[in-house]
């Protein structure tokens, strides 16, 4: 039995009772024995049946509550309660609701970048096969020149759905991470290695900056590269001119730290929210010019998520940008080669 209403009652009661008592001195009701009577029954059926009433309210309350929140045994609700619980479960609905419609508008966003990404390459495909096809063209150089730009549009176009399909199982964690300790310092060197003649063209320097010789990390190697040549890559691709890409090591706890960063064009402010979604750019044309499959920041974000981190970017615009992850160090007994 709920207190409010038994103190509610008692206050009524004897409210009642003083009334009563009242009257029984004013004439003719002065100290007549039917007052007395009429107090002491009146006043406990009144009494009895508003804590009834209030009980009965409190009920229908708490049944009204369980069908608003799902819980059949919602106990102990008034109607300040109820109102509470209704518009925190209106304010709950509202979220979602903003939510699936964020979704949805992604969603259909997402289905219009992949249909375009992959018409590209296919119309440039089907255009130069069919120019081939139906002129009779007789000069070796422009025909080469051709089946050489036929061959770079198939070339993305199995980039393209290779990320799909390396992000889908990343998704579906049907892609098994083969953890292991090794050296970050030297997979860093090797990815810079394998981007020194790209670097070369726009004249940018590649520098590892690193507290010690050797940093053993617990990761799955080959996709950490993946991590690694996609930043370095687009560091590249957007760098400036003159410019330097530089990879810091940092020896944070338990932690490695590795930033990627550069001197280049930087990002605006807006875009950082979606700069890891599928297909996002940040400059729609000049990213397609540079080559770019608009997965790689998708499939750097998948992957570290398998090793329970993540990325996180700083960027300015016209000043350049930094990337950055953690994973955690080998332990101090393990080995690699």
């Amino acid at each position: 039995m709920k207190k409010d209403p038994i103190i509610f009652a008692t206050i009524c009661t004897l409210l009642i009772a003083g009334i009563t008592y009242a009257l029984s001195f004013v004439p003719p009701l002065q100290f007549h024995p039917s007052a007395t009577l009429f107090a002491s029954i009146a006043v406990p059926c009144f009494a009895a049946i508003l804590i009834t009433y209030r009980i009965g309210v409190s009920r229908k309350l708490n049944k009204i509550m369980g069908i608003v929140t799902g819980n059949a045994e919602a106990k102990g609700t008034s109607l300040n309660g109820l109102r509470k619980e209704t518009e925190k479960l209106l304010r709950e609905r509202k979220e979602e609701l903003e939510k699936i419609q964020k979704l949805e508008r992604h969603r259909r966003e997402f289905l219009g970048n992949i249909s375009h990404e992959l018409k590209t390459p296919l119309f440039h495909i089907q255009g130069y096969i069919s120019t081939l096809a139906e002129n009779n063209i007789e000069d070796p150089e422009l025909v080469k020149r051709y089946l050489e730009r036929t061959g770079e549009s198939i070339e993305r176009l199995i980039r393209i759905l290779e990320d799909l399909d390396t992000i889908s199982q990343l998704e579906t964690e049907e892609m098994k991470s083969d953890m292991e300790p090794f050296d970050m310092v030297e997979l860093c060197r090797e990815v810079l290695a394998s981007e020194e003649s790209n670097a070369s063209k726009k004249n940018i320097a590649l520098i590892l900056m690193n507290e010690y010789e050797k940093m053993a990390v617990m990761g799955d190697r080959f996709r950490i590269r993946q991590v690694l040549l996609n930043l370095v890559v687009n560091s590249i691709r957007y760098g400036k001119k003159d410019g330097e890409t530089r990879i810091r090591l940092k020896n944070e706890g338990d932690m490695i730290l590795t930033e990627v960063a550069d001197n280049g064009i930087g990002i605006a402010p807006d875009h950082l929210p979606r700069l890891f979604e599928r297909f996002y750019r940040v400059d729609k044309g000049r990213s397609r010019q540079h080559g770019g499959t608009g997965l790689g920041l998708s499939i750097v974000k998948h992957i570290l998520e398998t090793h329970h981190q993540a990325i996180r970017v700083m960027s300015t615009e016209g000043v350049g940008s930094v990337f950055s992850f953690h994973l955690k160090k080998a332990p101090r007994h393990s080995s690699f080669s």
